[in-house]
């Protein structure tokens, strides 16, 4: 599904802003994944290429920057209190996604120290960090 969107998503008169957010939360994603995992909050029992990846690589080079070149695309015109509303109305239907894998599967596994609403502001940050910094180039690049 990721792969069947990146065509329609990374198009258009801003090209240039969805591949550098594509990017950017790519990089991002996997860092912080990579801290948590770390820090033993979060786990990928299974994962893809686990030889190689402790990082859930789909969803942190794929899924997520995907999301959050349509949560600025949609957020392209949007005040501030927009931006906050569509960060929070993206990352709500991602969390209770992220919850039910967790509780229903083996593709991740929270820590007790790590809980659904961590995983809300951890999203909700990310899409409004990617959007600050889209907005700053935009800015200083005019």
């Amino acid at each position: 599904m990721g792969l069947f969107l990146v065509p329609f998503t990374i198009k258009g008169k801003h090209i240039k802003d969805w591949i550098i957010i594509f990017l950017l939360k790519g990089f991002f994603s996997s860092i912080m994944d990579t801290f948590l995992i770390r820090q033993s909050k979060v786990s990928y029992p299974k994962r893809f290429l686990p030889r190689y990846f402790q990082i859930n690589v789909l969803f942190d080079y794929l899924l997520f920057p995907i999301t959050c070149v349509l949560f600025n695309q949609s957020t392209y015109h949007s005040n501030l209190l927009g931006i906050m509303i569509k960060a929070l109305l993206f990352s709500i239907p991602m969390t209770i996604i992220e919850t039910i894998l967790e509780k229903n599967t083996k593709l991740i596994k929270f820590s007790k120290q790590w809980t659904s609403f961590h995983t809300l502001i951890s999203e909700m940050l990310t899409f409004m960090g990617t959007r600050l910094f889209i907005g700053l180039i935009r800015k200083y690049t005019k």
